[in-house]
C-alpha cells in the first residue's frame, strides 16, 4: 500500500510540473518576424522594424514588415548606410548609423520627420532607426537624413 501511495504521489507531481510547462491555446505570443530576427521597433502605423546582424560578417540586416507581415522595406550593410523603400505611399526609410547616434531625423519633403531608434544586442551592434514617411507635402524638397549624437553634433548625412 505505501508504494502504491508513493507512486500515485509520484504520478501526480508529474502530471502537475508537465501540465505548468504545457502552453495553451490562450497564451499571448508576441510578434513573428523573419526567421532569426528580433523586433527592433514599431512603428505607430502597426510596421515593425527588425533586426539581426550576422557574427561571421558583420552585417547589419533590417526589415520593415507591415502590420499583415508584408515586407516592405529592407537595408543590409557592414557600414553606416541608409535606405529608402517601399511603394510610393508608404515609403519606409531605415538607417544603419554610425556608433554614438542618438537621433536621426529624416527631412522629407518639406517635413521633418524623427525616425525611431530600434533596440538591437550584441558587442559592436550598431544603432539603428526607421520610420514610416508621410505622403510627400513638396515634391521639390527632396529628402535629407541627418544622424546626431548625444550632444546634438552630425555624425552620418546624406
Amino acid at each position: 500500500m505505501r508504494r502504491f501511495a508513493i507512486r500515485a504521489a509520484a504520478v501526480i507531481a508529474a502530471t502537475l510540473v508537465l501540465a505548468g510547462c504545457a502552453g495553451t491555446e490562450q497564451e499571448q505570443r508576441g510578434p513573428e518576424g523573419p526567421n532569426g530576427y528580433s523586433l527592433s521597433a514599431t512603428f505607430d502605423d502597426g510596421s515593425m522594424l527588425w533586426w539581426d546582424r550576422s557574427p561571421e560578417s558583420g552585417l547589419t540586416d533590417l526589415i520593415v514588415t507591415d502590420s499583415t507581415g508584408f515586407r516592405s522595406g529592407t537595408c543590409l550593410s557592414g557600414e553606416p548606410l541608409y535606405c529608402v523603400a517601399g511603394p510610393s505611399e508608404a515609403q519606409v526609410v531605415l538607417v544603419i548609423a554610425p556608433e554614438g547616434a542618438e537621433r536621426a531625423v529624416m527631412s522629407w519633403f518639406g517635413e521633418d520627420v524623427e525616425l525611431v531608434r530600434g533596440e538591437t544586442s550584441g558587442e559592436g551592434a550598431p544603432p539603428v532607426f526607421g520610420g514610416v514617411m508621410p505622403p510627400p507635402a513638396d515634391l521639390e524638397a527632396g529628402y535629407h537624413l541627418e544622424v546626431l549624437d548625444g550632444a546634438g553634433e552630425v555624425v552620418f548625412t546624406s
